[in-house]
């Protein structure tokens, strides 16, 4: 590939990570410090970029030079921050979040599918008590923090602002329309967790556990009545007309790591889970393409139970909710 070929396809990949109304070449010229005529020379490789224009613009909008440049057979690339017990920050955990599900949100034709081993995170965030459960458990479990309210949990120990966050989180994701792919054991983690805290003494009262199993309840009761109607709507509230629609499956052979594929209609991107909070993401077309492929052969093999499909839905569901009677004892 020549440098003025590789100096256009850097331009595309910046195209795509744009909004829609945004103008390429004149972010460029607000990057780059130049003239909105010599962003369009750019543009159409009349001036080639330098060196520290490169570093700049691959920084900016997270272009992998390596991958414009090519890879080795088997090599791909993903990019993302790690989230440690040194820097990390739930506000800004989440604003990032939101953000990019807004950007795969705001396609016409978005294609949102998640590979759940767990439910689904987004919708712990409408329930205040497994939010803040969630929020307690990564910090001081996964990330080793410390601290006087870390000591126990409390579901006394309320933090409207986060919640707020957390909320917004899933109303943006409650407007895309998205495909999850759930098994028998989508909900044990969390059960899990509970349980282990439980066994640990690290819930301040019993009852706060049993309150945890409770909301399991009545998240399972909601998730089955959206199931049913084919469509996303918040707990307690009826569906919108034009609701995202929403198709559940259950798989009962495979169970792989939380992955996630969305397609705004601009870009396609892969989202990858790893040590509990952090997620590793590719555009590498091999990468994308051989994902989508592999998630349509699991839906060819598993069961839909949203929109039709009662009895399987209810059975499915049914074995939900006695897996949460039965650790609650």
């Amino acid at each position: 590939m020549s440098p003025a070929e590789l100096q256009q396809t850097l331009f595309k990949q910046v195209k795509e990570r744009l909004p829609a109304h945004v103008s390429l070449a004149e972010e460029l010229a607000s990057v780059l410090g130049v003239s909105a005529d010599s962003a369009y020379r750019r543009i159409r490789g009349e001036k080639p970029l330098d060196l520290g224009e490169l570093a700049l613009i691959a920084r900016k909008y997270r272009v992998s030079v390596d991958g414009l440049l090519g890879q080795q057979a088997g090599g791909f690339l993903f990019s993302g921050n790690f989230v440690d017990d040194k820097d990390f920050s739930f506000p800004i955990w989440l604003a990032s979040l939101n953000e990019q599900l807004a950007f795969a949100a705001e396609g016409k034709d978005t294609t949102f599918i998640f590979q759940s081993k767990d439910v689904p995170l987004f919708h712990h965030f409408q329930v205040p008590e497994l939010a803040l459960f969630k929020f307690f458990f990564w910090r001081k479990t996964i990330l080793q923090q410390e601290g006087p309210d870390l000591a126990h949990f409390d579901l006394a120990q309320r933090d409207e602002a986060l919640f707020a966050l957390g909320r917004k989180v899933f109303l943006t994701y409650c407007r895309m329309p998205s495909t999850e792919i759930w098994n028998a054991e989508s909900m044990n983690s969390t059960l899990r967790q509970i349980n282990y805290y439980r066994e640990t003494g690290l819930f301040r009262k019993e009852d706060d556990a049993q309150q945890l199993f409770d909301r399991c309840l009545e998240l399972l009761d909601h998730l089955e009545l959206q199931a049913e109607r084919g469509v996303k709507f918040p707990m307690g509230s009826p569906p919108e007309q034009g609701a995202a629609t929403y198709q559940l499956y259950h798989n009962e052979v495979l169970l792989g790591d939380n992955a996630i594929y969305a397609d705004n209609g601009r870009l396609r991107v892969v989202f990858l889970n790893h040590t509990g909070v952090n997620y590793l993401g590719t555009t590498d077309e091999r990468f994308v393409e051989h994902t989508q492929r592999a998630l349509g052969n699991i839906m060819k093999r598993s069961s839909l139970i949203s929109g039709s499909g009662e009895k399987e839905r209810r059975r499915f569901f049914k074995g939900l909710r006695e897996e949460v009677e039965l650790r609650r004892k």
